[in-house]
């Protein structure tokens, strides 16, 4: 699975709802399950752009001479095979009648426009009310201040944020969400209402070549 199509998913899943119960999200064209649904489409695939070796920080591999046993997860320099693309992805919402769908699009778009504006719903770090990194209650549930009114963290630098376009390489000046266009079912005995959004972005692809990279030399001191 390519990292946007990740990415719908952490953002959708579970978080839109119809009458109390939560809306399935399926990655397929069509909904074979019972509407309403949401089912996604990356048919159109992913266009390659560019390709470069850069240097990242991850923790060293078990059978790595220098793997560190006591701090295993202890992050090193390493090289990285990065690869870039672009992608287009269709967002198909389906329900029974159009005041159900225009319900299940406004819910979509609050949760997209909540990802492009860091709200702690999609930090990294954020487990059912809780900060997994603090080890603690979210603080942008229950601290007051400038960010936290917004529904961002508070404190991001000493809470850990890690936003969603970290976790999943994603670009997010290239990310955009269209707005929901209708494309009703009409070849059914009862027609199935249908909206589609469209997500554009860049994204970032890494394969990790593995070992140290160079970041200084070291050599013995030869005293005269």
């Amino acid at each position: 699975m390519i990292p946007p199509l990740e990415s719908i998913r952490k953002i959708l899943t579970g978080n839109v709802e119809l009458n109390g119960k939560k809306i399935p999200i399926i990655q397929k064209n069509v909904p074979y399950d019972k509407t309403p649904c949401i089912t996604v489409d990356d048919s159109g695939g992913s266009r390659f752009l560019q390709r470069h070796i850069t240097k990242e920080y991850y923790p060293l591999k078990s059978n790595h001479p220098q793997y560190d046993y006591d701090n295993p997860f202890l992050k090193h320099p390493q090289q990285v095979l990065r690869e870039k693309y672009d992608t287009t992805i269709s967002i198909n919402i389906w329900a029974d009648t159009g005041k159900d769908l225009e319900n299940l699009n406004n819910q979509v778009m609050d949760l997209f426009y909540k990802a492009q504006t860091d709200h702690y719903l999609f930090c990294d770090n954020y487990q059912d009310g809780n900060c997994a990194y603090m080890d603690n209650t979210c603080y942008a549930q229950h601290f007051l201040n400038n960010r936290s009114v917004k529904g961002q963290c508070p404190k991001p630098q000493i809470y850990g944020y890690k936003n969603i376009f970290t976790r999943y390489n994603l670009i997010r000046a290239s990310f955009h969400v269209d707005q929901p266009f209708t494309l009703n079912d009409t070849s059914k005995d009862q027609m199935v209402h249908r909206s589609v959004i469209r997500l554009h972005t860049g994204y970032y692809t890494d394969y990790i070549i593995g070992g140290l990279t160079h970041t200084h030399i070291k050599g013995d001191v030869i005293l005269q």
